[in-house]
């Protein structure tokens, strides 16, 4: 009885501590790209269920490891609250199931959970930062590859970025072309294979390193067929392949192959495979007696923390400020107009505020693109990014140059600035952007995420903004000349700013 209370306790604080941060873990679930996640946690079960004869008899509890692994879930917790990074939380919770093995079946266990253990992982999304820079680079390298598979069979293509121009049809390799849905669930499906299909270390590990390589393959091959059928029978044709059936038909290639790489490695093996060979030993074995004292220990240091974080956020200060509803639209020779986003694009940005607004600059006639999105508080569902993805999201743009820019009081910005460069067929467009939060400029995504942990402590506030400037460049025009026009708008644009981001 006492071992069925105590393991209903560390569920029921498990679940309360965690209860606001289901809500984000299920909408990365629900994203196209993490699917897979949904199966993952019946899959560590049965994978765990499937090597419980490999359990000792005697279950020694692993004390010291288990408390040092709470520790750590609890500094990931509160370090992930924030800095308003929810993987950081994500892992936590995976770290907690870790725990709870540890106070029941100790480290020897681990030879039967270890492999449960690292499919349960594959349930943690990647942060964010991870997943726009692997959608960037898989764009860029999938659009390079199929277009190589066109050319080698004769189909004239041009590649400008992540365009692919066949004539009659403009193929854009956008996000969801990338191939990252693939990259993921294949990378968990080769981990897969290797523990189910392959009796050697050696064996496992080139099926897994094959995953990722299959995936990008398949993926081109996926693009370049779209483009052979609207050479060749009809762009209609080709659209509805691309919609429709390419994405299963494609995956199911890379299962085929990956499953050909498997077998054929076990040509190479001698001796049986006794991965699942019985030690005689029961699934319950013989329970140790303070293993229920240890997980009621750990039900309330997980309240614990549920009650620290409840403080931590009752004690939240958002400063007074004023609404961009009286932003002046006209100052100096700039003369605006205010925009406003749909209640799609507002659940997506998450402000408590924004202003988004064309400004023209009456002497030179440029527009320049304002886009200001305001915090009163962030967290892990809700906090400024790094604005590259939101940029690079549709639209044909490919990135092609991102450097910091050091003050420049001479030209009225006596501030650093990251600075954009993107560019598509006939286009060129220069952005600027920088973190402006509680009396701080900044342009690197990862310190502001470390302040933002510090003033949570220190200041009781996480307010602040995210800025960007956009500016298309004329055909000829320098970027210098472009950063001029921008860093002339800043000049006259900061100064009216303190009364809208508190300092």
């Amino acid at each position: 009885m006492t071992a069925v209370f105590s393991f209903i306790s560390v569920v029921a604080a498990w679940t309360v501590l965690y209860w606001d941060s289901f809500p984000s873990l299920l909408r990365r679930w629900n994203n196209e790209d993490y699917s897979y996640c949904w199966l993952v946690v019946p899959l560590a079960l049965y994978v765990a269920w499937q090597r419980r004869d490999m359990l000792p008899k005697m279950h020694v509890p692993s004390v010291k490891s288990g408390y040092l692994v709470l520790l750590l879930v609890a500094a990931l917790f509160f370090l992930g609250k924030a800095s308003a990074v929810d993987a950081l939380v994500f892992v936590s919770m995976w770290l907690s199931v870790v725990a709870v093995v540890l106070f029941v079946f100790g480290w020897l266990s681990m030879r039967a959970f270890f492999f449960p253990l690292l499919v349960l992982a594959f349930a943690v999304p990647p942060p964010p930062f991870i997943n726009r820079m692997l959608t960037f680079k898989l764009r860029l390298i999938s659009s390079d590859l199929s277009v190589r598979i066109m050319q080698f069979i004769n189909i004239p293509v041009y590649r400008e970025g992540n365009v692919i121009d066949l004539g009659m049809i403009q193929l854009h390799v956008v996000d969801a072309c990338s191939g990252l849905r693939y990259v993921f669930p294949t990378i968990l499906l080769g981990v897969l294979m290797g523990y189910w299909f392959n009796s050697r270390t050696w064996q496992r590990v080139i099926v897994i390193l094959a995953t990722v390589p299959t995936a990008i393959a398949t993926n081109a091959l996926r693009i370049a067929i779209v483009g052979y059928i609207a050479r060749n029978i009809s762009v209609e044709t080709a659209e509805n392949f691309f919609h429709d059936a390419s994405g299963f038909i494609i995956y199911l290639l890379s299962v085929v192959l990956l499953v050909v790489l498997s077998l054929f490695l076990n040509l190479f093996s001698r001796g049986g495979d006794n991965r699942f060979a019985s030690t005689g030993s029961s699934f319950y074995g013989q329970a140790a007696t303070n293993s229920p004292l240890h997980l009621i220990v750990m039900a309330l240091f997980l309240g614990g923390l549920f009650m620290a974080n409840m403080h931590l956020l009752s004690g939240r200060i958002i400063p007074e400020r004023q609404s961009f509803d009286s932003f002046p639209m006209q100052f100096s020779q700039y003369d605006g107009k205010r925009e406003y986003f749909d209640d799609k694009i507002l659940e997506s940005l998450g402000a408590d505020d924004y202003l988004s607004g064309v400004f023209t600059d009456k002497e030179s006639r440029r527009n320049i693109l304002l886009l200001i999105s305001y915090y009163n508080y962030q967290e892990p569902q809700r906090a400024a990014h790094n604005p590259v993805s939101c940029l690079l999201g549709g639209g044909g743009w490919d990135l092609s140059s991102s450097v910091d820019l050091a003050p420049d009081a001479a030209e009225g910005r006596p501030f650093k600035v990251r600075r954009l460069i993107m560019e598509k067929p006939g286009y060129r467009l220069l952005a600027l952007y920088w973190f402006q939060q509680r009396g701080r400029i900044m342009t690197d995504e990862y310190l502001n995420k470390a302040y933002l942990a510090l003033d949570s402590i220190q200041k009781k506030r996480t307010d602040g903004a995210l800025i960007r400037l956009e500016l298309l460049l004329k055909k000829g025009e320098s970027i210098e000349d472009g950063q001029k026009v921008l860093d002339r708008f800043i000049s006259k644009f900061s100064s009216i700013l303190n009364p809208y981001i508190p300092s």
